[in-house]
């Protein structure tokens, strides 16, 4: 008769805690979710290939490492599906020199975001169109972090890698230029759910 009752007692006693604890309440997802996007980053970063021996050669020949031009970039992005899983959407980002020779750059993207509350893990892939001053492509694939300090305001942070296509030099008809970029930003989002 003892076993039942103690059985019974810690039944009621872990029990309530359980109903409290958030750990075990039902994944809510949010079918239907949009959210629209807007992104405002500035960044610098390396290339790893300097046949021109640009001003800010960090080595010492051609294929030596060089810093690029800091940039702004800007964007617009659209997801849907529930960001709690996977959410899914296409990016546009526009990105222009601050320094140097004038440079506009266009990245449509595919664009993956999940998040935990506040934060938040994304990555984007995608062709880029270097539009000014000549015109070329290349691939890019970038992956960054978010931390909404507002609803709908956020802080992020992207590695972001390109491989582009340019002009030749004396030695190769079509030259590769492999960068890697950081940069630092606002995120700002308009999410609309069912």
């Amino acid at each position: 008769m003892r076993v039942p009752l103690v059985t019974a007692a810690l039944v009621l006693l872990v029990a309530p805690a359980r109903a409290d604890d958030e750990s075990h309440a039902p994944t809510v997802h949010k079918g239907g979710w949009v959210d629209l996007v807007a992104t405002a980053y500035v960044g610098d970063g390396l290339r790893f290939n300097n046949p021109y021996r640009l001003s800010t050669v960090l080595g010492s020949d051609a294929q030596s490492l060089s810093r690029t031009a800091a940039y702004a970039d800007f964007g617009g992005a659209m997801l849907l599906g529930d960001p709690a899983v996977l959410a899914h959407g296409l990016a546009v980002r526009v990105s222009s020199s601050l320094e140097g020779i004038s440079q506009t750059v266009l990245t449509p993207s595919y664009l993956a975001l999940h998040r935990w509350g506040p934060w938040g893990a994304f990555g984007r892939a995608g062709p880029t169109i270097v539009l000014t001053p000549d015109t070329t492509w290349g691939l890019e694939g970038a992956a960054g972090a978010l931390w909404y300090a507002r609803a709908g305001i956020g802080v992020s942070l992207e590695l972001v890698g390109d491989v582009v296509y340019g002009a030749g030099t004396r030695d190769v008809a079509v030259a590769t230029y492999p960068l890697l970029s950081a940069q630092a930003g606002l995120w700002v989002s308009w999410e609309a759910m069912p």
